[in-house]
């Protein structure tokens, strides 16, 4: 197994664009993530053959919110599958979990529910107060069964995960990543396949109240098959998925969304599109992160056979994948840049950034919706910060750098445009609506904040 773990690759994606690779190797080494980025991440694995099939930001620390309630659900199963627990055991309730915040289903103090009720209430209503009746009930005291978590979490290769409580409430010592997520629903379902379809429960029924499933993927997405949803204002919204089809099955993490719709958009984005790349065969993966100094120092590493050519005038590599252990940049189409293990070791430690500060508020704060259009042959002057080949990135982009530069962008107007190279479709991410000198000026704010940029004539 550990052979198998080690085999399992970590893609860097570094998308720069007119600029030297000098510059590139510092900036992106130094920089501090903007606000969107210190909630967005998204990852998918083949989790038959442990294959990263899209990765953005997937080992930068996130706040788990209600996907914490995974790993409740994990010891659970564990402690039936050990017999120190039934599916019909009542668990009794404490002042303590009838006082949590929402969502809640509302158990009062002295009653009791069953381990069933209770699995069933975490996924469908992602309850609070279930969440703390089950840590107290199997754990003794919350503090006891978080430190159970963190736990098992770490034996299992979730090396950047720490869990403070059992359901994800705000705490800032309580940090997951994308990856870190995958693992543990990979292992979810490995562990304990027998008990995986909790997690495609529809809806749960308690004193007469029935409560639909939070997940809107289930059973509208074909070959999606369950997991779970999160939200606290400082993550904004998450998801962990599950799809199979066609014999083959892949996890998909999608963390800080803007919105429930937009999050579950980008699920199905990236799902329908990696599905197709999965293996048909084999058995089931974790998506642990190999160690950082697994390679050799000064090892020199090809890019991939099916890594982008760079974009003409000026050049920007737009790589579909990258191997390990190589730092990809502008103007280096096809060529490695040797990443040393020292090198690669800063370059995680300074993705892994500290987390914003947890609001303790628990609605989400109104964020304008990013306009977004097809202006490609309007006048004037545009700037490209990006070309991805996928225009969920292309949007998260310009949505990133509308956040970062909101003078410069104000009266700018977001677009992509498409563009066929080597047979595949790139979504170029452009602002228009500058003359010369105001598109050289939002240009150089944005490289500032460690975008790239270049301004054209459009």
């Amino acid at each position: 197994m550990i052979g198998v773990l080690r085999r399992i690759r970590t893609t860097f994606k570094l998308f720069t664009l007119g600029i030297g690779v000098a510059a590139v190797a510092t900036g992106l080494l130094s920089a501090q993530p903007a606000s969107a980025e210190e909630r967005y991440a998204a990852f998918v694995i083949d989790a038959l053959n442990g294959n990263v099939l899209f990765s953005r930001y997937a080992d930068n620390r996130r706040y788990p919110a209600s996907l914490t309630k995974i790993m409740t659900i994990y010891l659970m199963l564990e402690d039936v599958e050990a017999g120190r627990i039934r599916f019909d055991t009542p668990l009794k309730v404490s002042q303590n979990a009838a006082n949590q915040a929402p969502s809640k289903i509302g158990v009062r103090p002295g009653e009791t529910i069953t381990v069933d009720q209770a699995i069933r209430a975490l996924v469908t209503k992602s309850a609070n107060d279930v969440a703390v009746v089950v840590a107290e009930n199997l754990g003794g005291t919350v503090a006891a069964f978080a430190l159970r978590m963190t736990r098992t979490a770490h034996a299992m290769g979730m090396r950047s995960t720490n869990f403070r409580n059992p359901h994800g409430l705000p705490d800032s010592g309580q940090y997951t990543t994308a990856r870190d997520m995958a693992t543990l629903a990979i292992q979810t379902q490995r562990r304990f396949p027998q008990y995986y379809s909790y997690f495609q429960t529809r809806s749960f029924t308690w004193k007469g109240r029935t409560y639909g499933n939070h997940n809107k993927l289930l059973g509208r997405v074909k070959g999606v098959d369950g997991m779970k949803t999160g939200y606290i204002r400082a993550s904004g919204f998450n998801l962990v998925s599950s799809m199979r089809r066609d014999g083959r099955h892949i996890i998909g993490v999608v963390m800080g969304g803007r919105t429930g719709s937009s999050r579950d958009a980008h699920m199905r984005d990236i799902l329908e599109k990696n599905i197709r790349l999965a293996s048909t065969g084999g058995s089931i993966m974790f998506a642990n992160a190999p160690l950082p100094r697994s390679r050799p120092d000064n090892a020199s590493l090809p890019v991939t056979a099916t890594a982008m050519q760079a974009v003409p005038a000026p050049r920007m590599l737009v790589p579909s994948t990258t191997v390990p252990g190589t730092l990809v940049t502008a103007g280096m189409a096809g060529k490695p840049m040797p990443l040393n293990g020292d090198a690669m070791v800063a370059l995680i430690e300074q993705q892994t950034a500290d987390l914003p500060p947890v609001d303790q508020g628990d609605t989400s704060a109104d964020v304008p919706e990013l306009e977004t259009t097809s202006i490609a042959n309007a006048g004037g002057w545009v700037i490209q910060i990006g070309a991805f080949n996928d225009r969920g990135l292309a949007l998260d982009t310009l949505e990133r750098a509308k956040t970062s530069a909101p003078t410069a962008l104000a009266s700018a107007k977001a677009f992509t445009e498409t563009i066929e190279k080597n047979g595949e479709t790139l979504w170029r991410a452009r602002f228009a609506g500058f003359d010369r000198m105001g598109a050289e000026g939002a240009c150089s704010q944005l490289k500032q904040r460690s975008f790239g940029c270049f301004p054209a004539r459009n």
